[in-house]
């Protein structure tokens, strides 16, 4: 029996490092976000850097609900469909319009493994948000490398 988890665990972490990982937002509501991460809105996207300030991973960590002991968004380099600065922009008017209302947009966090971050232009992972359809991974990539070009 032990033997089958520890196999079990293994396929879990082998399909993760071969195939990446695709996460759908997991907080819909403003409420649900800790003040100490709400408090700092202001010092989110207010750069075009593509690696992520402390604010802004710790913010992405908890509405995508990662664990930080696998993967951390805190500095590390992720595309946006648009870019980084309309994504908070676009986090900070909804915050502070629609707070009460908890309306928070959509997005997918999509988690590159090691020949992914290579085939993407060295992205880490990359988010799409605003889009009506799920993309597959493999599209993502194949667009972020096109943009490398």
């Amino acid at each position: 029996m032990k033997q089958l988890l520890l196999l079990i665990l293994f396929i879990i972490i082998f399909s993760m490092k071969v195939f990446g990982q695709t996460i759908f937002r997991q907080v819909g509501n403003f409420a649900e976000i800790p003040t100490e991460l709400l408090s700092n809105i202001e010092k989110m996207g207010m750069d075009s850097s593509l690696i992520l300030n402390e604010y802004e991973g710790r913010y992405l960590n908890f509405i995508f609900k990662i664990d930080i002991q696998n993967f951390n968004l805190v500095g590390k380099k992720i595309a946006f469909n648009r870019s980084k600065i309309d994504f908070f922009n676009d986090e900070r008017e909804r915050f502070y319009r629609d707070f009460a209302a908890g309306g928070v947009g959509g997005a997918t966090l999509y988690i590159f493994n090691t020949v992914q971050k290579e085939e993407s232009g060295g992205y880490d992972a990359a988010i799409v948000y605003w889009s009506k359809f799920v993309i597959p991974i493999e599209k993502v990539i194949k667009r972020l490398k096109k943009k490398a070009d």
